[in-house]
């Protein structure tokens, strides 16, 4: 098992800590390193240590921090996460950034939160993310109908304006899911938001390739 030097702040003195792992990638840049130990303090249920990142376009400083954890028949110092924490940039389907820039600007910002623990924020993001996707997607379409599209709850809106039914299935269940994220009592207690992600990747699938399809005709509208 790998050992960390540190100073134990309760006893004022250094000490040598055994630790389940060693970090071993940089949670700004991403990239496997092998971090520089700049030190780290402890007491009897964490410890902080921190790194530089070795990397000449990056050399970031971060902190690593472990919690003790108690087994039944043993103790020890387990990983619980390194910041700052940058999240891995989201490359979105250049159909879905065309149809709505909101939706993905929102589901970055829900999936930061996810990234970082705040599952209670995320859930309701991904659900505004939707809304955002469904009523630009729609207002694209019918145009002549954006106003009713605007004010119309989300669930009526998909179940009356959107003429695909791959769309309209899944965009359905995602708005299930997504309520489910924001109301005090859940309906769908066998479902999470693993599943929430699932149906949402489903739904903009189905759109982009309907925009994809519509691309294709327009390029090649007829026969030679």
């Amino acid at each position: 098992m790998p050992s960390l030097e540190v100073e134990d702040i309760e006893k004022g003195s250094d000490r040598t800590v055994v630790v389940d792992r060693l970090v071993d990638t940089c949670p700004l840049c991403h990239h496997g390193i092998d971090p520089r130990f700049l030190g780290g303090y402890s007491d009897s249920e964490k410890i902080e240590a921190s790194y530089i990142c070795p990397r000449s376009a990056c050399t970031s400083l971060f902190i690593v921090r472990y919690q003790m954890w108690h087994g039944p028949h043993n103790n020890g110092f387990k990983y619980s996460e390194s910041v700052p924490f940058e999240p891995v940039p989201f490359k979105f389907d250049e159909h879905i950034s065309a149809v709505s820039p909101k939706y993905c600007e929102i589901f970055t910002e829900a999936r930061n939160a996810e990234l970082q623990g705040l599952k209670l924020i995320a859930g309701p993001g991904y659900r505004k993310a939707l809304e955002f996707l469904m009523k630009d997607y729609l207002c694209k379409l019918k145009p002549d109908k954006a106003k009713e599209i605007k004010a119309q709850q989300l669930g009526p809106c998909i179940a009356t304006h959107v003429d695909n039914s791959n769309v309209r299935e899944m965009a359905k269940r995602a708005a299930w899911l997504g309520n489910d994220e924001t109301h005090y009592e859940r309906k769908w207690d066998d479902h999470d938001l693993e599943d929430l992600k699932k149906v949402l990747q489903l739904t903009t699938h189905w759109i982009s390739m309907e925009e994809l399809t519509k691309s294709v005709v327009k390029k090649m509208p007829k026969g030679k």
